[in-house]
C-alpha cells in the first residue's frame, strides 16, 4: 500500500497512538520509555548473558543503562575521579562505568600522572597495563559488580546515599547546585520517586564500599607501624668540620690529554649527578635529550605603557563590586571561638593601591593577550591548509611563517620591543639553569603547565601515544602564550614577561663519541642580565671534574692532618693550630669566607628516607627529568645523613666526642665529625603519625589490588558470566530507538 495512502487511511489511530505515547512518557520519563519501547518490540527478553545465579535480558540491559544516565547526572563520575587521592577503587569503577564520560575520560590520564609522580605505588606501565585491557559494555559490569556486592551484603542505606550527596554536590560545584536541587532535577528528567534515585547511588556506593573491604585485606600490625615509625621520625644531629675540595682547585693546573681522555672514557656512558658505588663523585658524560628553540617575547613592563592608567571611580567600582575580597569575620569575644562573628572590612583607603596594581596587571595581561593573538593568527596562517597530524616536520617548517618578519610589523604596531630570537640547546636538567625559561608555563584551569615539561614532549612524527599529561605537540608549531619572568634583585622587583616559543631542532639522548662536542646554551635576550651567547664544552666540563677529583685528594689530606691536630690538642685548640697555618687575613674583616679557615658546622633534625621512598623518587627521576636536580639534592642528602648514622656504635644514641675523618665525594667534601647523636622516635611521633602510616603502608602492599577486582575479565569470572550474544550483536539488539513499533500498536 501507498505510505501516503496509508497515513491518511489510519490517521486518526497515528493520532490517537501519539497522544497515549506522549502521555506515557511524560508518566514513566526516559528511564522507562526504553524498557517499554523495548517490551512493545518483543526484544525485551532476548537473552543477552547468563551468570551464576542470575540472567541478563534486554530489559534488565537497558534498565542498567538507564541507571547509569542517572548516576552520570548526578556526577557520580566526577566523584569517583575524585576518590583518586583515597585509593584507586573509586577512579577504576569510574573508568569501568563512565570511560566515554567527560570526567571519566580524565580517569586514566590522571592515575598515570599519578604514577608518574609517585603518587601511588605501581608503575606507568602497571596502570598502562589495565587501560589497554579490552572493554566490556557497562551496563554489563554494572549488573554485575551491584549483584556482587548485594550477594557480600552490601546494601547500603538510601540514607548514606542522601548525606553523600548533600555533602559532596556543594563541594564539586563550588556552593552552585546543592543535592536536592541536583536531584529535583532528575527527579523531573526520568520521572524517578527520589527513593528510586537514592537507592540508584546507595547501590554505587555498595560496590565502592565492597571493593574496598576486598581490596583493603592487608592486615598492618603495631609492629610494623611502630618500626617504619622508628626508622622514618627518628632524627640525626651531628657536629663536624667541613673541608671542600672545590677550595682547592686550580683552573690553571696542567691536565695532560692522556689524562682528560681517561677521564672521558671512564665515565662517558653514565649520567651526570648519580653517584654510585662505582662511581662515587657522580661524574657523566652521556647527553640528554635537548631542543633549541625560536621565540617572540615582550616585556610586560613595556606593555604597561599601553594601558590606559585605572581610574578612581574604576579602582572604586572593583572595591564596591568585590568587597567580599576585602573582609573577614573574627569572634565577638576573642578567648571564645563560638562566640558570635563580626564581619570588619577593610577601609577603601588601606586597599586604594593594591586594586590599582591589580587592575592595571589585568589591562596589561589582557593587551598582551591581544598581542598574542596577532602573533598567533600571522605566525599560522600557514597551517590553515595543513593536515597536522599527518604533515611532516618539513612540511610545517615552511608553512610556519618567520618570527623576524612579524616582530618587526607588530613592533611597528604597537609601538613597543616585539623581540624574536633563537635560543641555545636545553635539556630537561638545564632548563633550571635560566631564570626565564624555567618561569615560562601556560595557566590551566586546575594547573599549569611548564615550558620545560611542554619543551620536552615535542616530537618531530605524530607520537603512537602522547606523553602523559603533555599536549601532542609537534616541531615548529607554536607553543604559548607562555608567562613568566624573573626577579631582578638588585632592584628589588620582578619584570614580567609573555611569550609565545616553538621547537626547531631535537637532538636525542646520546653517548658522545668524543670530546669535542659544543653547543650554544643561551636563552632569551630580553634583560641586560642575559647573555645573549653561552656554550657548553663537553671538554672543559671533563677538565673540571678531572681537577675537582684531583683537589679532593688534597681536601682529604688537609682534613686528615687537622684531625691529627685535634687528637692531639682537643677541637678548640686544634681547629686553631690547624687556622694559624692556613687561614689568610680576609681584606674584609667581616667577611672570613674563602680565608682558608675552618668553623665548627652542624646538621640538624636530619630524618632519613626509606628504601621504598628512594626507589619512588628514582622511578620519578626517570620518568620526569625536569624533577631530577630537586630528588637527587635530596638524594644525597640523604645518602650523607647515612653515612652519618654509620659512625654510631651499635645500639648508642651518641657517639660521644670523636674526630672522624668522613670522606663525602658526591659533594666533593671532607667532613672532620665531632659528634653524632641518634634522637629515637618518641611517643607522640607514633600517637601523630600512627593512622597515617597504618593507611601508607596498606597502600604500599596492596596498591595493584584494585587493578585486579575490577580487571573485566576476573569480574567475568568471579561472577560465572556467559555472553549469549556478541557485542555487536548487544549494540543493535539495544538501540530502542531503532527497534520497529509492531502494526498492531498502530
Amino acid at each position: 500500500m501507498n505510505l501516503v495512502k496509508w497515513i491518511r487511511k489510519n490517521n486518526r489511530k497515528i493520532m490517537v497512538f501519539v497522544v497515549i505515547f506522549c502521555m506515557v512518557s511524560f508518566v514513566i520519563g526516559s528511564f522507562g520509555i526504553k524498557i517499554l519501547v523495548s517490551v512493545l518490540g518483543g526484544g525485551g527478553n532476548q537473552l543477552i548473558g547468563a551468570y551464576d545465579g542470575g540472567k541478563i535480558k534486554t530489559r534488565q540491559f537497558l534498565q542498567a543503562q538507564s541507571e547509569l544516565a542517572v548516576l552520570q547526572m548526578l556526577m557520580a563520575d566526577r566523584m569517583l575521579l575524585a576518590q583518586s587521592g583515597r585509593g584507586l577503587g573509586g577512579p577504576l569503577l569510574g573508568h569501568l562505568l563512565f570511560g566515554d564520560s567527560q570526567f571519566g575520560g580524565d580517569i586514566a590520564a590522571t592515575l598515570k600522572q599519578a604514577a608518574q609522580n609517585g603518587r601511588i605505588n605501581l608503575t606507568v606501565e602497571d596502570v598502562e597495563r589495565y587501560f589497554n585491557q579490552p572493554r566490556q559494555r557497562p551496563e554489563i559490569v554494572w549488573i554485575l559488580l551491584r549483584e556482587e556486592a548485594y550477594r557480600a551484603g552490601y546494601i547500603l542505606p538510601t540514607a548514606s546515599a542522601a548525606e553523600t550527596l548533600r555533602m559532596a554536590i556543594p563541594a564539586m560545584t563550588g556552593g552552585q547546585i546543592d543535592a536536592a536541587g541536583l536531584v529535583n532535577s532528575v527527579i523531573a528528567k526520568n520521572n524517578l520517586s527520589e527513593e528510586q534515585i537514592l537507592r540508584v547511588f546507595a547501590d554505587m556506593m555498595g560496590v565502592v564500599s565492597y571493593a574496598a573491604a576486598v581490596t583493603d585485606s592487608q592486615d598492618v600490625t603495631i609492629n610494623q607501624i611502630k618500626a617504619f615509625l622508628g626508622r622514618s621520625k627518628e632524627r640525626i644531629d651531628a657536629d663536624f668540620v667541613e673541608i671542600a675540595a672545590a677550595d682547592f682547585v686550580d683552573p690553571n693546573a696542567a691536565v695532560s690529554d692522556e689524562q682528560l681522555q681517561q677521564q672521558f672514557e671512564a665515565y662517558k656512558n653514565a649520567r651526570a649527578n648519580i653517584p654510585t658505588d662505582q662511581n662515587p663523585f657522580g661524574f657523566g658524560y652521556q647527553l640528554g635529550r635537548r631542543v633549541q628553540m625560536e621565540y617572540v617575547a615582550v616585556k610586560l613592563d613595556d606593555v604597561k605603557t599601553l594601558t590606559e592608567k585605572p581610574s578612581t571611580e574604576a579602582i572604586e567600582t572593583y572595591y564596591s563590586r568585590n568587597i567580599s575580597q576585602f573582609q573577614n569575620t573574627r569572634p565577638s569575644d576573642p578567648n571564645n571561638p563560638e562566640s558570635e562573628k563580626i564581619t570588619e572590612t577593610q577601609p577603601f583607603a588601606e586597599v586604594e593601591e593594591l586594586i590599582r596594581r591589580r587592575l592595571e596587571n589585568e589591562r596589561t595581561l589582557s593587551q598582551a593577550n591581544l598581542i598574542f593573538n596577532d602573533v598567533k593568527s600571522q605566525t599560522e596562517a600557514g597551517f590553515e591548509t595543513l593536515n597536522l597530524d599527518e604533515a611532516t616536520a618539513e612540511q610545517i617548517q615552511k608553512a610556519a611563517a618567520d618570527f623576524q618578519a612579524v616582530t618587526k610589523t607588530l613592533s611597528e604596531k604597537y609601538g613597543i620591543a616585539v623581540t624574536a630570537g633563537k635560543t641555545g640547546w636545553f635539556g630537561a636538567e638545564t632548563f633550571a639553569d635560566d631564570e626565564v625559561l624555567n618561569s615560562l608555563s601556560i595557566q590551566r584551569q586546575r594547573d599549569s603547565l611548564r615550558l620545560a615539561d611542554l619543551a620536552m614532549a615535542v616530537t618531530n612524527e605524530k607520537p603512537e601515544r602522547p606523553q602523559i599529561g603533555m599536549p601532542a605537540i609537534r616541531v615548529w608549531e607554536n607553543i604559548g602564550p607562555l608567562l613568566g619572568g624573573y626577579y631582578a634583585r638588585g632592584e628589588a622587583q620582578y619584570h614580567g614577561v609573555m611569550a609565545m616559543v616553538r621547537i626547531i631542532g631535537i637532538q636525542d639522548a646520546q653517548t658522545p663519541a668524543n670530546m669535542d662536542v659544543e653547543f650554544g646554551t643561551h636563552g632569551f635576550a630580553l634583560f641586560k642580565n642575559q647573555p645573549e651567547t653561552a656554550a657548553f664544552r663537553l671538554k672543559d666540563t671533563v677538565k673540571k671534574d678531572l681537577l675537582l677529583s684531583n683537589a679532593m685528594e688534597t681536601a682529604k689530606t688537609r682534613a686528615a692532618e687537622l684531625a691529627r691536630r685535634i687528637e692531639e690538642k682537643g677541637w678548640d685548640e686544634g681547629m686553631a693550630a690547624y687556622n694559624a697555618v692556613y687561614a689568610k687575613t680576609p681584606a674584609d674583616p667581616n667577611q672570613s669566607a674563602g680565608t682558608g679557615a675552618v668553623e665548627m658546622g652542624t646538621l640538624r633534625q636530619q630524618l632519613r628516607i626509606g628504601a621504598a621512598d628512594i626507589e619512588t623518587a628514582k622511578r620519578i627521576m626517570l620518568e620526569s627529568p625536569a624533577s631530577a636536580q630537586f630528588i637527587q639534592r635530596r638524594l644525597v642528602g640523604n645518602m650523607l645523613t647515612n653515612r652519618l648514622y654509620a659512625l654510631l656504635p651499635e645500639d648508642a644514641e651518641s657517639t660521644g666526642t670523636i674526630q672522624t675523618l668522613l670522606a663525602f665525594e658526591p659533594t666533593a667534601t671532607c667532613y672532620v665529625v665531632k659528634s653524632v647523636v641518634r634522637q629515637p622516635a618518641a611517643e607522640k611521633d607514633y600517637l601523630d603519625n600512627k593512622a597515617q602510616t597504618a593507611l601508607q603502608l596498606n597502600a604500599m602492599q596492596s596498591a595493584g589490588l584494585p587493578l585486579v577486582h575490577f580487571d573485566t575479565a576476573n569480574i567475568l569470572k568471579r561472577m560465572g558470566y556467559k555472553a549469549e550474544i556478541t557485542q555487536e550483536e548487544m549494540e543493535s539488539k539495544t538501540r530502542p530507538e531503532e527497534m520497529p513499533v509492531p502494526d498492531e500498536v498502530l
